[in-house]
């Protein structure tokens, strides 16, 4: 393989390694299978974009659901992958957070800066933009929205594809990407209102 071709092929499984541990920034603990909540994911290609829709209800109230949400400094200690998350800056209900990830996508794992540009609509919306090196822009939002059982979680996000010739390769990854996450921030919201109801028993 000569260096031009090695070159473009390095460049594009970067890209499609760093396209997976961006999705669903926002945010597994446990594996969907041992999951109090599972979460139905979604991901479909058109054209050059993928369009990534998950959702889940959670036995909880949508105060709860935004607190876990919103922590986002949080959000190594149950978020697999986020080495470290940090608000750097707020200005209104606009909120600038610096990560640094892992790639998820598995054999190839090395650290990537992520910065989110986040928009909180309480109580019940988010909106961000995420961007790093070497992969086009995500586009996401979150919304609660209270039911009978508790509060439903929609997550719907948006980046463009352009990887020639891994169509289902990286259609596996996002979904896979979207499915960790996503279940963790919903793992981590039921415990939470599970402490609430229930909180640890003090000492004697």
């Amino acid at each position: 393989m000569n260096e031009s071709c090695l070159r473009v092929v390095t460049q594009s499984t970067l890209r499609c390694a760093a396209v997976a541990v961006m999705l669903a920034a926002f945010s597994s603990a446990g594996s969907p299978a041992m999951a109090a909540s599972p979460v139905a994911v979604d991901v479909e290609r058109r054209d050059d974009t993928y369009y990534i829709a998950a959702s889940a209800t959670l036995r909880t109230d949508a105060a709860t659901a935004w607190r876990i949400l919103t922590s986002y400094d949080e959000y190594p200690r149950f978020i697999p992958g986020i080495r470290s998350s940090h608000v750097v800056a707020r200005q209104g209900h606009v909120v600038t957070v610096e990560q640094s990830d892992d790639s998820l996508l598995w054999p190839m794992h090395w650290p990537m800066h992520i910065v989110y540009e986040i928009t909180e609509l309480p109580p019940d919306r988010i909106e961000s933009r995420a961007a790093a090196q070497m992969m086009p822009t995500l586009r996401s939002n979150y919304v609660l929205t209270p039911v009978t059982t508790g509060v439903r979680i929609d997550y719907s996000g948006r980046v463009d594809a352009g990887f020639a010739g891994l169509g289902d390769i990286e259609q596996w990854a996002l979904r896979r990407s979207v499915s960790r996450q996503f279940q963790a921030l919903a793992d981590e919201i039921d415990r939470n209102a599970v402490e609430a109801v229930d909180p640890p028993l003090a000492p004697n």
